[in-house]
């Protein structure tokens, strides 16, 4: 895997410079020459010719006939894994207590594309979020949890009610909260409606709230294995994208609670 360290090595240099990865960046949009990048960057013709000929010589950009510069399918691929490593750049405090290791590897290796998503520290927000999701859902709410939210309960009653389809995936650490009075009693009727269905996984250990227009909250475990629910909201479609693929991938897997079978 490794057998070519000075290869990575030199493309990792040749990345390590702002205005060539803004350089590359420009070049993602379409085939410009050395005066439009120049113009578009506020750099120097010379510094962007310099930048742009190390990239030649490493086969990350083409030149065409008209001198116009582009983009070659391996740097593009070499942008889009840049991608993941420029959002645990950007969230690196958050990422430095928070794992990701239990994730399956094709999910962690697209997790830049939780690019578009904002990282929400406040868990009174994270929980308004996830209540607002709720009372606005027209067609699904999905849960992916490690307990049962109290507060929530009645504005999910209401959404089950008007046909709002509810899905809870429970975690592998999942905890019941004192005095709880179950889940069949407080939400009987959309159980036995089939618009609640209830699983649980012996693999999942990530938070996730959304519903059909937007992830309320996508968090990931403290370094302690428990949850602080401090993570990710957004309505970009690659990051409700992302989250539906992870809970479809757990949903599948995991076994129906007790009388809510299929």
């Amino acid at each position: 895997m490794w057998e070519n360290l000075d290869d990575l090595c030199d493309l990792f240099f040749e990345l390590s410079n702002e205005d060539r990865m803004m350089i590359l960046r420009e070049l993602q949009k379409g085939s410009v020459n050395i005066t439009g990048l120049s113009r578009a960057l506020d750099v120097s013709t010379q510094e962007v010719s310099r930048h742009v000929s190390q990239f030649l010589e490493r086969d990350v950009v083409n030149r065409d006939n008209s001198g116009a510069y582009w983009l070659t399918p391996y740097g593009d691929l070499v942008l889009s894994q840049i991608q993941g490593l420029g959002f645990a750049s950007q969230h690196r405090d958050y990422f430095k207590d928070h794992v990701l290791s239990d994730l399956p590897t094709n999910f962690l290796c697209r997790i830049g594309e939780l690019g578009g998503s904002d990282l929400v520290d406040d868990v009174m927000l994270v929980f308004h979020n996830v209540e607002r999701i709720i009372d606005e859902a027209e067609e699904y709410i999905w849960r992916l949890t490690d307990r049962y939210n109290m507060m929530s309960l009645p504005r999910l009653e209401e959404a089950t009610d008007r046909g709002v389809q509810f899905r809870l995936l429970q975690t592998r650490g999942f905890e019941y909260p004192p005095n709880w009075p179950g889940a069949g009693e407080v939400m009987r009727e959309a159980r036995i409606k089939g618009t609640m269905k209830v699983k649980i996984s012996d693999s999942a250990n990530i938070f996730i709230a959304m519903s059909e227009k937007e992830v309320a909250v996508v968090a990931f475990p403290s370094a302690n294995g428990r949850f602080d629910y401090l993570g990710f909201t957004s309505r970009d479609g690659r990051v409700h994208g992302w989250c539906a693929e992870v809970y479809r991938f757990y949903w599948e897997r995991a076994r129906f609670q007790e009388g809510f079978a299929e």
